[in-house]
């Protein structure tokens, strides 16, 4: 046991030393970082911050209500005749003009002049958000609230117990980031997996660590080295990603009453392990099996297609997360963790379907990490010949 530990602390440590793996892991968040950073200052330089301006001939609007609002993020400026109100939007003093006729709200219809171009949402927003905030002063504080709240739908799935809501938008936005996340983990796990099998079969090293430990142990311990890898570099990006959305927070009202998914990022994490491991285990015996790093790669290529199969029929599962291809994709080992990452935020799993999709996905990553031992070792008697894929079977059933 304590040569599968070192191998794993030797296969860590080798792999986030590496430059590349520095470059690659700062990378993709200091990119992003700098995309989103770009596309707000781009953003707010465009934004016109001239106030709003608006002439009330109802004589009802009290502008006061809309000065004491917390989010009052838009200047409205009032006029007392359309007349002087003009004058300002000529001058460039304003940026629109709203003017509400003296039988508003009957019909509802209000005038609006600019000069080139008309208010963004966000200012159109929010001088409906003031028109509305008066005409309720008067009713009751709770209707009044709910009034300005505007509806709330909440759907309630009696099968699984779960309630969706607009508050619950992070559900349908983190199955994404997962899916984004365990690509790059998958292409990287099995490239260097590849990679360091082959390398070190074509050096005759695994030959010198194979007199002190089993085959299991030096498969495993890569895997848990590799996996501690991974691991590192998914908490720089979940940490990256906390960060920023701290700091985007205070912007996003839906951040604002986001409700952190506990539940599904646990039964992703359940999930990931598994999954990772019957990468490794996969590609660990293409390693043993081809003759070169080059073949390996086309090889692996291929196979990585089976763990990203449901990207390209997203728009399958979106449409029916509970149809019959969504839950065999559920249960099949290499399509489990991004298909139930999915329709979890989609819609809803049954029980029995996670249980089963976990417990099948347990077995096969098992069962791939023995059997990559056992077809790496044949491949180490057999230096020098290729190895043939009904060889590895062979040795398979012989075990």
């Amino acid at each position: 046991m304590n040569n599968f530990w070192l191998v794993a602390k030797h296969e860590y440590r080798r792999m986030v030393l590496r430059r590349a793996f520095v470059l690659t892991t700062l990378l993709i968040p200091v990119g992003m970082a700098a995309v989103i950073g770009l596309a707000i200052l781009v953003e707010a330089s465009g934004e016109d911050k001239r106030p709003l301006g608006y002439v009330d001939h109802t004589q009802q609007l009290d502008i006061t209500l809309w000065q004491n609002q917390l989010d009052a993020n838009v200047e409205l400026l009032p006029f007392p005749d359309e007349a002087a109100a003009q004058a300002a939007l000529a001058n460039g003093d304003i940026q629109a003009l709203f003017v509400l006729p003296a039988s508003y709200p009957n019909p509802r219809q209000t005038d609006l002049y600019f000069l080139e171009d008309p208010p963004n949402g966000d200012t159109w927003g929010a001088f409906d958000d003031f028109v509305r905030l008066n005409y309720v002063d008067t009713l009751d504080p709770a209707l009044r609230q709910q009034l300005l709240d505007g509806p709330a739908i909440v759907v309630n799935d009696l099968d699984s117990g779960r309630t969706f809501s607009s508050a619950s938008i992070i559900n349908i936005i983190l199955p994404f980031v997962a899916t984004f996340i365990f690509f790059i983990a998958t292409m990287s796990a099995s490239g260097y997996m590849i990679q360091v099998v082959a390398d070190e079969k074509e050096n005759r090293t695994m030959e010198i660590m194979l007199t002190s430990l089993s085959s299991f142990q030096l498969i495993g311990g890569k895997t848990i080295g590799l996996l501690g890898v991974a691991l590192t570099q998914l908490g720089i990006y979940g940490l990256t990603l906390v960060v920023g959305l701290l700091v985007a927070k205070p912007f996003v009202l839906v951040l604002q009453t986001a409700v952190i998914p506990w539940v599904y990022l646990g039964i992703m994490a359940l999930f990931f392990f598994p999954a990772f491991a019957l990468i490794a285990g996969i590609m660990v015996a293409i390693g043993s099996i081809v003759p070169n790093l080059q073949q390996g790669q086309q090889v692996a290529g291929l196979l990585n297609f089976l763990f990203i199969l449901p990207i390209f029929l997203l728009a399958i599962i979106i449409e029916n997360p509970s149809a019959p291809l969504a839950v065999a994709f559920t249960l099949f080992p290499t399509t489990a963790f991004l298909t139930v990452s999915l329709r979890w935020g989609l819609g809803s799993v049954p029980l029995w379907q996670l249980g089963a999709s976990w417990i099948i996905l347990v077995l096969t990553a098992v069962f791939a990490v023995w059997a990559a031992a056992r077809i790496f070792r044949i491949g180490m008697l057999q230096y020098g010949q290729p190895l043939s894929w009904k060889t590895a079977v062979a040795a398979l059933r012989n075990s």
